[in-house]
């Protein structure tokens, strides 16, 4: 919720603060995980600290998240690595596309100025 009301005057609405609106979504996050995944609710947490010099970084949430995989692996069949290799896969395709129409639009552009140019001699 955005908003809540004043006490002293409930007909009379105020902003949430940040920290009162991140409360109530890690409340959520906790009751959902916190006893199946609870590494998973401390590194989230762990994610929103305000200082950036100590959240962690990719490689320490690698480091967190690589056995959490392999355990989830273990459970499901194998099926969550596949679905990441997938994701990842899909992901690299998106970029190589892109990175090509960037270059075809650099291309593009080049040819467009160097045209200009021509033009104005």
């Amino acid at each position: 919720m955005a908003t809540r009301s004043d006490p002293h005057n409930p007909g009379r609405l105020f902003g949430r603060s940040e920290v009162e609106r991140r409360e109530v979504y890690m409340k959520k996050l906790e009751d959902q995980l916190l006893v199946s995944h609870p590494v998973l609710v401390e590194m989230v947490t762990d994610c929103l600290h305000n200082t950036p010099q100590t959240r962690p970084t990719a490689e320490q949430l690698l480091e967190t998240l690589t056995p959490v995989q392999d355990a989830m692996e273990n459970i499901h069949g194998g099926n969550l690595g596949r679905s990441i290799n997938i994701v990842n896969m899909l992901h690299m395709k998106e970029t190589k596309e892109k990175n090509k129409r960037i270059k075809e639009l650099e291309v593009m552009s080049i040819c467009e100025l160097e045209l200009f140019v021509k033009s104005t001699k």
